[in-house]
């Protein structure tokens, strides 16, 4: 017996697992989109919304609160710039090991995620440690700090992994309800450092009900697939994530953090449009396409190929208007609240959205099925990241030298973009043959 038939059989059990209150907005055709479009941005983007409040509010309260004589407030923003890159390496192998799951419906994508949780959270433990020993190397912190840095990163691991089942399964609003519970501990108890990590957890995770017991039989995975998504989730979420965390390991925290917040917010926001608005159409044509191919006559498949093209062509061409559109609001709150650094804020806004652009085109090279050439493009971005923030250092220059580099990056991309887009039906139909 697979393990895909005890997931089904194990699923039958339990009642669905996640309320159909939370379920989130399911895409509408013509009439609705609109604002179908706006739910489902402002829910992606929640956690960037809630936590640019709350700890603002939170923040005169931290005074005085320290960890091994280290300011809370600056422990909470070590572990802040680090987690979005760690998830994107701990919880990359989630969405392969719960892709046949999905079809199931809620409660096989929960059953399955269970018995997977605790290999998760052991993959988790070591890039953990690696982001946890360079801090401690570039800032001298204790070893009662560090041990707070360690215990409070993993329990973010553990948070967003026990996302995953609302974010696999589209319950959106539940997902947003996790980052509401995470917030609300922010405001409530600010000193209580270790506070939001864990009731965002329990939020998620307390409706999976006896999915849950699955974490008591963990099931095995195979060594080298896992550890090769998690070096695609390093390379490939580091293009846009690394640069908070290179950051934090190279000015501690002497540099203007909610003026560089501000900044990277229209590559955020682009993203969640991408991924939140466009990304299941686009998902949902492709699956068609794959059909078509063994349904459809040849003589009309060369239509549908062009018109996958095209839809995806105006999907990149709406996430630029939205970066763009996005950059011109934070250069001019930046204009009216920082006028003095404005130069930093144009330069910062724009290397964010041009990370933004190469991670999306990287994505989408990817889904035609050219793997390593996205792994190469942003490895190279990476590395220069890397170089540029050890080498050059500060904000403005930095992000000066990396934007000079995605440009780059960026016109060798949308070329192989293009190419790999140009004719779907036949680079899909040999993707086919090869896989036969």
């Amino acid at each position: 017996m697979n393990v895909t038939t005890l997931a089904r059989r194990r699923s039958q059990g339990p009642p669905s697992v996640l309320p159909r209150i939370f379920g989130g907005p399911q895409e509408p055709g013509s009439a609705g989109r609109t604002r179908w479009a706006i739910e489902a941005l402002l829910l992606s983007m929640s956690p960037a919304i809630l936590l640019s409040t709350a700890y603002p509010l939170a923040m005169s309260r931290m005074t005085g609160h320290a960890v091994g004589g280290v300011p809370v407030s600056l422990l909470i923003v070590s572990v802040a710039v680090a987690v979005p890159w760690l998830s994107q390496i701990t919880c990359n192998p989630a969405y392969r090991l719960l892709g046949e799951a999905v079809q199931e419906g809620a409660d096989a994508v929960a059953t399955r995620f269970a018995h997977y949780w605790p290999i998760m959270l052991g993959a988790s433990v070591a890039p953990v440690m690696i982001v946890s020993a360079l801090v401690a190397m570039t800032t001298g912190w204790g070893a009662g700090t560090m041990a707070a840095h360690f215990v409070l990163t993993m329990e973010n691991m553990v948070f967003v992994e026990s996302l995953i089942v609302a974010d696999v399964t589209r319950r959106r609003r539940y997902w947003a309800l996790g980052w509401t519970a995470y917030a609300a501990a922010v405001l409530i108890a600010p000193a209580m450092w270790y506070l939001p990590p864990l009731l965002g957890t329990l939020v998620q995770a307390a409706p999976l009900g006896r999915a849950l017991r699955g974490v008591l039989r963990p099931w095995p995975v195979r060594l080298g697939p896992y550890l090769r998504d998690m070096v695609r989730g390093l390379v490939l979420g580091g293009v846009l994530w690394a640069d908070k965390l290179l950051l934090f390991l190279t000015l501690g925290g002497d540099w203007d953090i909610p003026l560089a917040y501000l900044c990277l917010q229209p590559a955020v926001l682009a993203y969640s449009f991408y991924f939140a608005v466009t990304s299941p159409r686009v998902n949902a044509a492709v699956r068609r396409f794959h059909a078509d191919l063994t349904e459809v006559p040849i003589s009309d498949i060369h239509v549908r190929g062009q018109r996958l093209r095209r839809l995806l062509a105006q999907v990149m061409t709406d996430t630029v208007l939205v970066a763009v559109v996005a950059g011109f609001f934070a250069l001019v709150i930046g204009l009216i609240f920082v006028p003095g650094k404005i130069l930093a804020v144009a330069v910062v806004v724009l290397g964010s959205i041009l990370t933004a652009l190469l991670t999306l085109l990287a994505y989408e090279i990817d889904h035609a099925g050219q793997r390593m050439l996205p792994m190469l493009l942003s490895g190279v971005h990476l590395l220069g990241a890397i170089a540029a923030f050890t080498m050059v250092g500060g904000l403005l220059p930095s992000f000066a030298v990396i934007a000079l580099l995605d440009v780059v990056l960026l016109i060798l991309a949308a070329a192989a973009y293009r190419r790999a887009w140009a004719a779907p039906e036949y680079s899909f139909f040999w993707r086919k043959a090869l896989a036969w």
